[in-house]
């Protein structure tokens, strides 16, 4: 917050990002002294391997076309319909009219 008042007009969030993601590697990988507590530490059957399992669905039959088709159609229907309820939103916002 203290970035963005006194220098505005930068990202300063990606930068405040790239600088919290540096200091969780160097932490945990290479000064353990100061390494922060995260959730893996609390909860250490949260990273089982089962979870990631995805074998179970190998046996399944390859899944027709027409089922992509319909679910890329309903894909693209509520992707139009958030665009235009996000037009109309801001449309309200500066009092203008989208075409």
């Amino acid at each position: 917050m203290s970035l963005m008042r006194y220098f505005p007009g930068k990202p300063w969030i990606i930068f405040i990002a790239l600088v919290g993601m540096i200091y969780g590697y160097l932490t945990v990988n290479f000064i353990s002294d100061i390494k922060p507590f995260i959730l893996r530490d609390k909860y250490p059957t949260m990273v089982d391997p089962k979870l990631f399992d995805f074998t179970w669905m190998e046996n399944k039959g390859k899944i027709p076309f027409s089922h992509i088709l319909i679910g890329s159609a309903e894909v693209a229907f509520v992707a139009v319909l958030e665009t235009l309820i996000s037009a109309r939103i801001a449309d309200n916002m500066t009092g203008t009219r989208f075409e």
